[in-house]
């Protein structure tokens, strides 16, 4: 357990392990082995029960460990402390979901109509499996104006990411900046994705709640597409209903 790497583990909060990994944020370690990977998600997934039941402010270290079953020295083996905890898994949370945006957005190229609506939908489900750690690391993030900060950085590089994708799908004359425009695009999916996990409407229920992600991921793919390229509209829709009716079927 004495042995670190820098290598990131993905935290997915609706799962028991870390899954995913790429280039971490600076500076932070990570253990190599099983056991220890083991040990540091169970910590950050008792953390996550603690700040639901107790709330970021008055959650103890000490309740984290006993809840994660470890000693109390041993959460500081791998966070220096609270703030440390809830920035990795802040970093976890918001790098996979930004991860998965660039990932679409670097996808293979596809005309804009095609990949509209299924790529927001995904970035709307990267969202939702992370529904639990972003609805009470709210607080957190409101308490550390330096771990705002850093979710600042981490949105801002989605951008300039969505920045270059909007430059090669806008139309000609179409008179619009296109950091502007991929700022207001980023906002809206965020946004609308945020403010339903924390509204009753979402369940719970995975079969219900996809049903109302595919609702909303067509209304934001008509809004995103008449911003970029109003004339592939109706077709970018077409393929919301092509794909709405092959899901029923």
């Amino acid at each position: 357990m004495g042995q670190y790497s820098t290598e990131t583990h993905y935290l997915c909060v609706e799962c028991e392990l870390p899954t995913q990994s790429i280039t971490p944020a600076p500076g932070r370690l990570q253990p190599v082995t099983e056991q220890g990977r083991g040990t540091r998600a169970a910590i950050m997934h008792a953390a996550l029960d603690q700040f639901a039941e107790h709330g970021y402010l008055d959650a103890r270290v000490g309740s984290i460990a006993a809840a994660a079953g470890v000693a109390y020295g041993t959460f500081y083996k791998y966070f220096r402390s609270k703030r440390d905890l809830v920035r990795a898994i802040l970093t976890d949370v918001y790098e996979d979901i930004m991860a998965s945006r660039l990932a679409l957005l670097n996808a293979e190229a596809r005309p804009l109509a095609e990949r509209a609506y299924p790529d927001i939908l995904e970035t709307l489900r990267s969202f939702y499996r992370h529904r639990t750690a972003l609805r009470v690391l709210d607080v957190a993030v409101g308490a550390e104006p330096d771990l705002a900060a850093y979710i600042a950085r981490l949105h801002e590089q989605t951008v300039e990411g969505c920045q270059v994708f909007v430059e090669g799908e806008a139309e000609p004359g179409s008179g619009f900046d296109p950091y502007l425009v991929s700022l207001t695009i980023n906002a809206a999916l965020e946004e609308s994705a945020r403010a339903w996990i924390r509204s009753g409407d979402l369940t719970g229920d995975p079969v219900r709640d996809d049903l109302r992600m595919r609702e909303m991921a067509r209304a934001l793919t008509a809004m995103c597409v008449a911003t970029i390229a109003p004339g592939v509209i109706a077709e970018a829709l077409a393929v919301a209903d092509s794909e709405e009716q092959a899901q029923a079927s």
